[in-house]
């Protein structure tokens, strides 16, 4: 399972590089940014996050300002079995940020 893992970073590191260096905000840090897209995430709760991130290096953004976040909860009992889970939706606008609290990939 570890391998699994480490082998879908490592494919995610090429395929959105350097996006572990993406920051993620709550509002734009400052006025030297500059807006480039927003899109929206759908995926459960604790893996919109690091979408957003990857989704950011897309478009030369270094900073993931989140702008909304839902979570909802959806069960469904049948005969045979329970279904559901926690669902997400979350909207974030992407940024490229210059300042000292970006960092930098060595």
């Amino acid at each position: 399972m570890t391998a699994l893992c480490l082998q879908l970073i490592g494919c995610a590191s090429l395929k959105y590089p350097n996006w572990e260096y993406v920051r993620i905000e709550n509002q734009v840090p400052s006025k030297d940014c500059i807006y480039k897209i927003q899109e929206a995430c759908s995926l459960p709760t604790n893996q919109c996050l690091n979408w957003h991130k990857q989704r950011a290096t897309s478009y030369s953004a270094n900073t993931v300002v989140i702008t909304s976040n839902q979570n909802q909860a959806s069960y469904s009992v049948g005969i045979w079995n329970n279904r559901g889970g926690e669902n997400s939706s979350t909207v974030a606008d992407y940024y490229y940020c210059t300042g000292a609290k970006n960092i930098k990939p060595k």
